[in-house]
């Protein structure tokens, strides 16, 4: 596939609010057609980690989801701050959303979650060894409840799709591939 990028021909940012900002471009097709405007969200990284204790018990929050009106099973995990290195970022995740340590940190992947309309990355890892070191600590607006998944709890309901946190299921199938829980 050939490199076929479009030309910026003007941007300016029609909205910011808090850690969003949607910019319009006027942008040039390599064929010479402009397309005007072209909306990119710019909203921040952010980073998700499978966490798995010594006895293979899978460490999850759940919590309310506004946007979709759905209550998630998910992977702990949160923004990026400017500059922060993803590790570092998703060890800090864990730690103030569940409590536990990750002493054992793996790269999955990173990748970009939805590329036509927004601007930032995912970071995805395991935890293994994951231990509980204190009170998790919550941000003003965060309502988040631990769960505890056994391992088997834990595959049953991802090949059953009962998780719907649609940017990290790719992550638990990997981590699940991973840790030798499921075949590649």
């Amino acid at each position: 596939m050939s490199d076929r990028r479009w030309t910026t021909l003007s941007s300016q940012v029609a909205y910011t609010k808090k850690w969003i900002s949607v910019r319009e471009e006027a942008v040039a097709l390599p064929d010479g057609r402009v397309l005007d405007p072209y909306i990119i969200i710019d909203i921040p990284s952010f980073c998700n980690v499978l966490v798995v204790t010594p006895a293979d018990e899978v460490v999850m929050v759940k919590q309310f989801r506004h946007a979709a009106g759905v209550v998630t099973l998910e992977m702990p995990g949160g923004m990026i701050e400017p500059g922060e290195d993803p590790a570092l970022a998703a060890a800090r995740e864990v730690l103030e959303e569940t409590g536990y340590g990750c002493p054992q940190l793996e790269a999955l992947y990173d990748m970009a979650p939805n590329p036509p309309l927004e601007n930032n990355r995912a970071w995805f890892y395991v935890a293994r060894g994951a231990v509980w070191q204190r009170a998790p600590q919550y941000d003003a607006f965060e309502d988040i409840q631990v769960v505890h998944l056994p391992r088997a709890t834990f595959l049953d309901n991802l090949l059953q799709g009962k998780f719907n946190h649609g940017t990290q299921i790719g992550a638990l199938y990997a981590g699940a591939v991973r840790l030798g829980w499921l075949k590649p």
